[in-house]
C-alpha cells in the first residue's frame, strides 16, 4: 500500500473516511490528525462535498454523497487531493428518504445495469478537480508575481467503504484519475458493471467468448468462472494502484465468490472474531443457478429504475406506480359525481295564443328540466385502469416465478435466516395470488366491454363500474400488505444475530478504525479517542480524550463569553452612573461659571422689573452630593464576586487538562490537542 502523501498511514485514513458518515470537518480532521501523529496537519485545508455541488441532471437523486478534502501549499509543493465516497445507508435524508445505496447495490453492481451513482461519482470528481485547478491559479499566479516558481501538479488518493468503495475503484479502473486508493470493506466491482461502462471491454468479451449476437445479456450466459479469470487478467494492470483493507469476518467480503464480482489489487485481510471464521462457508452453499435467475431478474427492471428511481421501479416489477393510484382516486371521484343530484337548466317553447277580438300571437313558454352530465373521462378512465390491471396481473405472475428462486437462495444460506423471512414471503405471495385472481375475474367481467369501447353514457353499466371500483379497493389494501410483509422482512433481519450479527458489526467504519489501532493504551468509539492506562491498585483509567478536548474547549468558551459579558456590564455601570454624574455636575458647573460671568445676562431672574435694578455680582455657593459610597461598593462587590467565580471555572478547567496531561505524561502530542483550535 502506497503510504505517502499527508494521509500517510491506514489509521489516518480509515478514521476520516469514517468522518463521512458523522462530521466531516476541517476541525475534525485535525483533531483526528494530530491524535494519530502529534503534528498539525500540513498547508491549507479546504473541503468540498457533493451536496454543495451542482448535480448532474436527473429526475432523481441517485444517493451518491462524497467529499473531497484538499490540503494546499504551494511553496513547500504540496498540493494533494483526498476523494472520500460514502457506503451504503439505510435511506437518503437521514433514513428517511428511499434505499437508493441499497437499490444501486442490487441494480448497479450484481445486475450492472445500473450507472447512476458512478455517473455522479465521476461528475463530482471531474467538478471538484475544477474547481481546485482553479484555486491553484489564483496561488499561483500570486506567488509569480512574488517572483517564485512553484510545481502546480496536483496529486488525488481515494478512500472509499462499502458501496463507496465499490464506486472509487470504478473510477480508478476506467479513468485512473488516483495515484492510489483504499477500499475498505468495499462491495467489489463486477464484471457486469464494467462491461456496461466500458465498451472495448464489452467488446472484448464478444469476441473472447463468440458472442455474434452482440447482445449484453448474452454476457449474463457465459460461464462465471471463465468470465471472471478474463476480466481479472484484462484490468490486472489497472488493479495495482487498489488495495482493499478488508475484516475477514465482514458480509460483503463472502460474497466476492458470487458470479461476476471481482478481486483486483492487493488486499489485507484482518481477522477479528477469533470465535468464527465468517460467513463465508454460508454464501459459499449458494448456487450459482438462483444467483442466474435472481440477476435476470434484476436486470430486467434495472432501466426503470435508473429512468425514474422507485417510482419506475415499481411499474415494472409490479405494474403499479403512483399514477396508478391517482387513476383510481379520478374513478372514484367520477363515481360519486355520478349520483349528484342532476343540474337544472332553462328552456323556452314557442306557442301560439289566439284571444277573441285581437287576433292570435306567438310566445316563448319558460320551462326547467334536469340534465345529468357524465364526467368526460369517466369510461375511458375505466378502460385504462382494466389495461393496467392486466399489465398488473403479468408482472405479478413474473414476480411469482422469482420468489421461489429467492426463498431457496436464503435456504442455501441459512435455515434459520430462512425461517425469518419465510412466512412474510407467503403472505406475499398469498396477497400477489389474491391481486392475480381479482384482477383476472374482474377482466372476464368488464375486460370485452371496455375494449370494445361499447359502453354507453346512461347507468345501465352500474355493476361492470362497481367492479372495476371493488378491485381497485383489493389492488391499494393488497399493495399496502405486500410492503408491509417487505418491511417486516427488514425489521426481523435486522435483529438477526449469531456469526451473521458478528459479519454485520465487521462491516462498519467503527469496527474497522478499532480493528487497525494496534497501539496498547487506545481504542476509539465512533470519531472519538479512548485512552486508557492501568492503575498502581489495578485499576483500568479511561479517558475520552476527544471528549475531554471538546469540554474543555467549551468550558474556555464559556468563560470568556462570561468575561465578555462581565466587561460590558462594568463598562455600562461607568458609562451609566460614574461617568453620567461626572458629565450632568460638570453641566452643572459650567452653568455656574457662565451665570458668575456675566450677571448682567441675568436680570431676567429678578422678581422686579425696574429699569433701575442691575444685576452686577452673581456668586453661587454649590454642592453637589457624589454617588452614595454603598451604592458603588456593592457593585465593586457583585464584580469581584463573579469575576472569582470565572476564574475559578478556568482553574478547575486547567486542572482537568493537567491531570490528563499527567496521566498520559508520555504523550506530547495531548497537549497540542488541548490547543487545537
Amino acid at each position: 500500500m502506497d503510504n505517502t502523501g499527508v494521509l500517510n498511514s491506514k489509521i489516518l485514513k480509515a478514521r476520516i473516511a469514517e468522518l463521512e458518515y458523522k462530521d466531516l470537518t476541517i476541525e475534525n480532521i485535525r483533531r483526528i490528525y494530530i491524535e494519530e501523529t502529534g503534528e498539525e496537519p500540513p498547508g491549507e485545508i479546504t473541503l468540498y462535498h457533493s451536496d454543495e455541488l451542482p448535480k448532474s441532471v436527473k429526475e432523481y437523486d441517485s444517493g451518491f454523497d462524497g467529499t473531497v478534502i484538499h490540503f494546499m501549499d504551494l511553496e513547500t509543493g504540496l498540493n494533494e487531493s483526498y476523494t472520500i465516497t460514502r457506503g451504503s445507508e439505510m435511506g437518503e435524508d437521514s433514513g428517511k428518504g428511499p434505499h437508493s445505496d441499497w437499490f444501486y447495490n442490487l441494480f448497479g453492481i450484481f445486475g450492472g445495469k445500473v450507472q447512476n451513482q458512478y455517473q455522479d461519482t465521476k461528475h463530482f470528481d471531474k467538478y471538484v478537480n475544477k474547481e481546485i485547478n482553479n484555486v491553484i491559479a489564483t496561488e499561483v499566479d500570486y506567488l509569480k508575481k512574488q517572483g517564485k516558481e512553484i510545481d502546480t501538479q496536483l496529486t488525488k488518493y481515494g478512500i472509499g467503504h462499502s458501496l463507496g468503495g465499490n464506486l472509487i475503484q470504478m473510477l480508478q479502473i476506467t479513468d485512473q484519475p488516483f495515484e492510489s486508493i483504499l477500499a475498505i470493506n468495499d462491495a467489489p466491482p463486477s464484471i457486469y458493471q464494467l462491461a456496461m461502462l466500458d465498451f472495448d471491454f464489452q467488446e472484448s468479451i464478444f469476441l473472447k467468448f463468440n458472442i455474434n449476437s452482440k447482445n449484453f445479456d448474452d454476457i449474463y450466459k457465459i460461464d462465471p468462472e471463465e468470465l471472471k479469470e478474463f476480466a481479472e487478467e484484462y484490468y490486472q494492470a489497472q488493479g495495482q494502484s487498489i488495495h482493499h483493507l478488508t475484516i475477514k469476518e465482514e458480509i460483503l467480503y463472502s460474497v466476492i465468490g458470487f458470479r461476476g464480482f471481482l478481486d483486483l489489487g492487493s488486499r489485507e485481510v484482518l481477522t477479528t472474531y477469533p470465535h468464527t471464521d465468517g460467513i463465508a462457508k454460508y454464501m459459499n452453499r449458494v448456487s450459482d443457478e438462483n444467483l442466474y435467475i435472481i440477476q435476470q431478474f434484476v436486470a430486467k427492471h434495472a432501466p426503470a429504475y435508473e429512468k425514474s428511481g422507485v417510482d419506475g421501479l415499481n411499474r415494472s416489477m409490479f405494474g403499479i406506480d403512483q399514477k396508478f393510484f391517482t387513476l383510481i382516486d379520478d374513478i372514484k371521484q367520477d363515481w360519486k359525481k355520478i349520483f349528484e343530484p342532476p343540474k337544472w337548466k332553462r328552456g323556452a317553447v314557442p306557442m301560439t295564443i289566439g284571444v277573441i277580438g285581437f287576433g292570435s300571437f306567438t310566445v316563448d313558454m319558460p320551462f326547467a328540466y334536469p340534465v345529468k352530465e357524465f364526467p368526460s373521462d369517466f369510461f375511458s378512465n375505466q378502460q385504462e385502469f382494466i389495461s393496467r390491471a392486466l399489465e398488473i396481473k403479468a408482472k405479478l405472475q413474473d414476480l411469482t416465478e422469482v420468489l421461489p428462486s429467492l426463498l431457496a437462495l436464503v435456504g442455501e444460506i441459512s435455515e434459520d435466516l430462512l425461517k425469518i423471512i419465510q412466512v412474510h414471503v407467503e403472505e406475499m405471495l398469498g396477497s400477489i395470488q389474491r391481486m392475480i385472481e381479482a384482477i383476472g375475474s374482474a377482466a372476464l367481467d368488464v375486460g370485452k366491454n371496455l375494449v370494445k369501447g361499447s359502453f354507453t353514457n346512461n347507468l345501465s353499466q352500474h355493476e361492470n363500474i362497481l367492479t372495476v371500483i371493488d378491485l381497485a379497493v383489493t389492488i391499494e389494501q393488497e399493495s399496502s400488505n405486500i410492503q408491509n410483509s417487505y418491511q417486516a422482512i427488514i425489521d426481523d433481519t435486522n435483529d438477526f444475530v449469531g456469526e451473521f450479527g458478528d459479519a454485520a458489526h465487521a462491516h462498519g467504519m467503527e469496527h474497522v478504525v478499532n480493528s487497525l489501532n494496534q497501539v496498547e493504551g487506545r481504542r476509539y468509539e465512533g470519531s472519538d479517542l479512548i485512552r486508557y492506562k492501568n492503575a498502581t491498585d489495578g485499576r483500568t483509567i479511561e479517558v475520552n480524550l476527544s471528549s475531554a478536548v471538546r469540554i474543555y474547549q467549551l468550558g474556555l468558551d464559556k468563560c470568556m463569553e462570561k468575561e465578555e459579558a462581565l466587561t460590558s456590564w462594568r463598562r455600562l455601570y461607568y458609562t451609566e452612573y460614574v461617568d453620567d454624574l461626572e458629565f450632568r455636575k460638570q453641566r452643572v458647573m459650567n452653568a455656574i461659571h457662565q451665570m458668575e460671568a456675566n450677571p448682567r445676562n441675568y436680570s431676567h431672574l429678578l422678581p422686579v422689573s425696574s429699569s433701575d435694578v442691575k444685576v452686577t455680582k452673581i456668586n453661587v455657593h454649590e454642592f453637589i452630593r457624589p454617588l452614595d459610597p454603598m451604592f458603588q461598593d456593592s457593585f465593586e462587590g457583585m464584580y469581584h464576586y463573579l469575576r472569582e467565580e470565572i476564574e475559578k471555572a478556568k482553574a478547575m478547567i486547567s486542572r482537568v487538562r493537567k491531570s490528563i496531561e499527567e496521566l498520559f505524561e508520555e504523550d506530547q502530542s495531548i497537549s497540542k490537542l488541548f490547543e487545537l483550535r
